[in-house]
């Protein structure tokens, strides 16, 4: 209904849906080598969107945009069975992609069964995450994979469950990210080691053993993380780190001289690609992307929506923070493996959205990810420092 009604060109979910209905016309007709053709996007056959307006549909998208026409070929199978029914297919995705969250949600509860009913409220109803997560666009598609991946993660390394279908799981939720929106891919991984590494560490039993083997694992971690990354960046193609940061000065720059941004922007002050330079925007970027839009920066009604939302999220991390003191904060941190893969990734991919974006709009759908792991860690603080207060 808001991609009808109130967002009346359609936007992206429309010419998803359109393209796709395009290639299921093209199966339809039995014409299996055209289709092949539009499937390997690279194909001489295939130049400039629109080519097949007059006999199958439109293809609203150019054979170059890669991420766009991986997602319209996932929404096939979901446009062939909904019988090319707009309503009928997007039922079916959120029904599919749901999975991928559920899964999240298992991983959280079997860590921390207590929180059943609080974990539910930061996965499944956080308005922004549902709404943006459940449509025919991108972010429907990462969001399900990224919880696949730490269902993955976590079944597979962290329970040594060595089963095929979980490392066929972690596998194929990767791949999605890494053709959809490799970014997402690129802030997990490290969080994923980490977690590995800590696991490792919390098994130790012996104090004495502890302390030794704490420089040794921080270091190994150091290294398999850097030497993770610059193995990735010769497959992340413009998503490297080296071209994240170009993109983040360039974004910043473009802002400053008005182009492409309009008036629904913001802006977290000039900055270099230097380290020092990343550093000081950790603050303005973290609370970009974790607090804003505020509500006096919204100009419409959806931005008032997602404003309202994070004055919420706004005000229970305040309260999170006045009953966890920093020292508590700090020891809680870093007593639970799963707790520091959430908080640390939640905070990394956020600042990443929030140092990258310079759009309210943009910024509200893209943030959706990190969204379930900030509030499922605040929800663990609080717990264990009650916890700790209790046993106390």
């Amino acid at each position: 209904m808001v991609y009808t009604f109130y967002y009346t060109e359609g936007g992206d979910v429309s010419n998803y849906f359109l393209t796709s209905t395009t290639f299921v016309n093209v199966l339809y007709d039995l014409n299996f080598s055209l289709f092949f053709d539009m499937v390997n996007f690279y194909s001489n056959n295939i130049h400039m969107a629109g080519v097949y307006d007059k006999e199958y549909g439109p293809v609203l998208f150019h054979n170059t945009d890669f991420y766009a026409l991986f997602t319209v070929v996932l929404t096939v199978p979901f446009c062939m069975l909904g019988c090319k029914s707009f309503l009928a297919t997007t039922l079916l995705l959120a029904y599919v992609s749901f999975l991928g969250l559920w899964k999240l949600y298992q991983v959280f509860i079997e860590q921390f069964p207590e929180l059943q009913k609080q974990f539910a409220i930061a996965i499944f109803f956080v308005p922004s995450v549902f709404f943006w997560g459940s449509g025919l666009l991108k972010d429907t598609y990462t969001l399900s994979a990224l919880g696949f991946v730490t269902y993955g993660v976590y079944k597979f390394l962290i329970r040594k469950e060595r089963k095929l279908k979980y490392l066929l799981i972690l596998v194929l939720a990767s791949l999605v990210l890494i053709l959809i929106k490799p970014y997402i891919f690129f802030a997990i991984t490290p969080g994923s080691l980490i977690w590995l590494f800590f696991d490792k560490f919390a098994s130790i039993k012996n104090p004495i053993l502890k302390t030794l083997a704490l420089p040794v694992l921080i270091g190994t971690m150091a290294t398999l993380i850097i030497f993770t990354m610059q193995f990735l960046g010769e497959y992340l193609g413009e998503y490297n780190l080296d071209n994240v940061l170009d993109k983040a000065v360039k974004t910043q720059q473009d802002l400053i001289r008005g182009e492409q941004y309009g008036s629904n922007y913001y802006n977290i002050g000039e900055f270099d690609a230097s380290f020092t330079g990343l550093i000081s925007k950790v603050p303005a970027a973290l609370n970009m992307a974790l607090f804003r839009p505020y509500i006096w920066d919204a100009n419409n009604p959806v931005m008032y929506l997602s404003g309202l939302e994070n004055l919420f999220v706004l005000a229970f991390s305040v309260f999170i923070l006045l009953k966890v003191r920093i020292t508590t904060l700090l020891r809680s941190l870093f007593s639970h493996p799963l707790l520091i893969f959430s908080f640390l990734f939640a905070l990394f991919f956020a600042f990443s959205v929030g140092l990258t974006t310079a759009n309210y709009g943009a910024l509200v759908r893209l943030k959706i990810p990190g969204i379930p792991f900030y509030i499922s860690s605040l929800f663990i603080l609080f717990y264990l420092n009650k916890l700790r207060l209790w046993r106390k």
